[in-house]
């Protein structure tokens, strides 16, 4: 079978690392191979992949952004490709790309038993090497024709989802268990939302069919995600976070060193650009004691923890989803109409360059392989 295989070149991290996104995509330690068909092993299930989506995770990790703390829980070469959506004996599903104690056939730890599978405490143990799918050598990921996943992980699609919608299962998974999370206990009266790429925009959808009724503000750059924004349940776009907060009538005060503090604000952010800036921002521009949701994913970065302390401002991250999330998340799509329009290009897997390039450089456009 035809797969897009990752394999870990620390040279060619730390290039990409120094350039960025100018690091050539050609360049990138990708390459479309041919693997042999994954076997079936107890439990799971051979799936045919219909759309496997590009998630700012893997294009973190091909640019060198991820933090080298984390990368004892995920195991190369790869496929990668956690975003999967597949067919199984001629049904559409959603594949939850988990790994913990389940498929380790080990007893369940702490995590896993009070049912946060997704906090698992053996992703590095056992004859796994990863904690999801997509990041794992011993299975292949969504970039490929096949893939294996555990029959507890398939969750079939309701009648009349498109796939452009399906395919998004998983990252609005990850935004339902953070405002979940962070907000939907005690809703705040209004939430800015800092980013309008994938997450954002999904973040706006959620918001709104989770049962949130007050204004949303959302921080967009590009006129496709200003546009995205208020068809999928935004209030006000703004161009920036500063431009966000002087509207809502939050005081800033000029510091020391040219340093900018401020008074008063939202009553909560979600950071949903993945952007060290964007954290910084998000810690200023809601109220004292107010909230910050993180679902972007920064990395390493110097940031400033003051507003924390100063302001008692709390910090709520969310980096995954448990199966009960997952599951609800897949209940949730027959109601999430409109956020297929963020699926634009779909590529096959020997155009990857193509594709990858196109992922970091596109706005407001989710950007899928249909090996």
């Amino acid at each position: 079978m035809k797969a897009i295989l990752y394999h870990a070149s620390i040279p060619r991290f730390v290039a990409a690392r120094l350039l960025g996104k100018r690091f050539p995509a050609r360049a990138l330690p990708l390459r479309c191979v041919s693997l042999p068909e994954p076997e079936p092993l107890h439990g799971y299930e051979r799936l045919r992949v219909r759309m496997s989506g590009i998630c700012g995770s893997d294009l973190a990790l091909l640019y060198g952004k991820n933090s080298p703390a984390i990368s004892p829980f995920f195991s190369f070469p790869a496929v990668l490709g956690h975003e999967i959506l597949a067919e199984l004996g001629g049904v559409r599903v959603a594949v939850n790309p988990v790994l913990s104690c389940l498929e380790r056939g080990l007893p369940d730890c702490p995590a896993c038993a009070r049912g946060e599978d997704h906090l698992c405490q053996n992703i590095a143990e056992g004859n796994l090497s990863s904690s999801l799918l997509g990041f794992c050598a011993e299975l292949p990921g969504g970039w490929s024709q096949r893939i294996l996943a555990h029959r507890e992980r398939i969750h079939p699609i309701p009648e009349g989802v498109p796939d452009e919608r399906a395919v998004l299962t998983e990252p609005l998974a990850v935004v339902v268990r953070g405002v979940k999370q962070g907000l939907a206990k005690d809703w705040p009266k209004d939430v800015l939302v800092i980013g309008a790429g994938t997450i954002g925009l999904l973040t706006v959808k959620a918001l709104r069919v989770l049962g949130f009724a007050g204004p949303i503000h959302v921080v967009a750059r590009h006129s496709r995600q200003v546009e995205l924004a208020k068809a999928l349940g935004a209030n006000a776009t703004h161009a920036s976070t500063a431009e966000a907060q002087k509207a809502y009538g939050a005081k800033r005060y000029r510091g020391a060193l040219g340093a900018t503090a401020w008074r008063g604000g939202f009553d909560a952010a979600i950071e949903a650009s993945g952007s060290p800036g964007g954290l910084q921002e998000a810690s200023w521009a809601v109220r004292e004691g107010g909230r910050v949701v993180l679902l972007g994913a920064p990395g390493q970065a110097w940031h400033d923890f003051s507003p924390y302390w100063f302001r008692e401002v709390r910090l709520f991250g969310s980096y995954c989803y448990s199966w009960d999330d997952f599951a609800e998340t897949v209940k949730m799509l027959p109601y999430a109409e409109g956020i297929e329009q963020l699926v634009g290009e779909k590529y096959p897997l020997e155009a990857w360059p193509e594709a990858i390039k196109a992922a970091a450089t596109r706005k407001g456009s989710k950007v899928v392989f249909k090996p």
